[in-house]
């Protein structure tokens, strides 16, 4: 349900802080990264549906190497952001969420993480707000990249009171083509030390299980129908009979 339709961009992590735990956490995030920006409810089509109510989310995976493929490698981190700041709070996000823009919202990883050497923790990203220009939000992306300032800001802080620290910059450099039915974002990869902690985090095993799943048979399902030709009477196979 929460990536009907994407774009992918390599990113660098550069970290922001230095000393003590939140420093260690910064070290250890530090370095490539693939970053997934999507819709929730509606598919792309060419910008006439951004004016509907919807969610967006970011998805990011530290990675290990710089090699860009939808595969994960052993050390690789996953974590996944939603423009809502609780669950229960979705109603809402839907009609407050600014659409038309990727960088013009806060996005929330919802739930708890037990992080090493720092302990129970919640993570946000602010993005830079970047100057607001034309076109569709695709558009405005690609173009804040291109002048270097499409910045995610990645804070985190103890609990639901706690004050939110910086971390990382999270800067996307450009769009790459990429399979995404095979990019399987698991908020349980967890190489760099930001393990899932609840009942609720618990649940999600099984949810995004179940959406790869349905993403695979949906490219299936329209690759037959591609491959599908007319007939004499309805329609054949490509390849072969009934």
């Amino acid at each position: 349900m929460f990536h009907a339709d994407g774009v992918v961009y390599c990113a660098g992590v550069k970290a922001l802080a230095v000393e003590g735990e939140v420093g260690a956490l910064a070290q250890r995030l530090a370095g490539p990264a693939l970053v997934r920006l999507s819709s929730a409810l509606w598919r792309w089509r060419g910008g006439r549906r951004e004016r509907r109510p919807d969610l967006l989310g970011i998805a990011v995976r530290f990675r290990a190497s710089e090699e860009v493929t939808p595969a994960a490698s052993e050390g690789d981190q996953d974590l996944i952001f939603l423009s809502a700041r609780r669950f229960s709070m979705i109603p809402i996000a839907l009609f407050t969420t600014k659409t038309r823009d990727f960088m013009a919202n806060d996005y929330y990883a919802q739930l708890p993480f037990d992080v090493a050497d720092f302990g129970r923790a919640e993570f946000r990203l602010v993005p830079l707000r970047a100057s607001t220009v034309e076109g569709n939000r695709l558009d405005r992306l690609e173009r804040a990249a291109a002048s270097g300032l499409a910045l995610l800001r990645l804070e985190v802080r103890r609990g639901r009171r706690g004050r939110w620290m910086a971390v990382a910059d999270i800067e996307l450099y450009e769009p790459v083509d990429i399979d995404q039915n095979a990019l399987r974002f698991d908020p349980f990869r967890t190489g760099r030390g930001i393990v899932p902690r609840g009942l609720l985090q618990a649940t999600r095993l099984a949810t995004y299980t179940a959406s790869y799943l349905g993403r695979m048979l949906a490219a299936r399902g329209r690759r037959r129908t591609r491959t599908r030709v007319p007939g004499t009477r309805g329609e054949r196979e490509r390849g072969g009979g009934r």
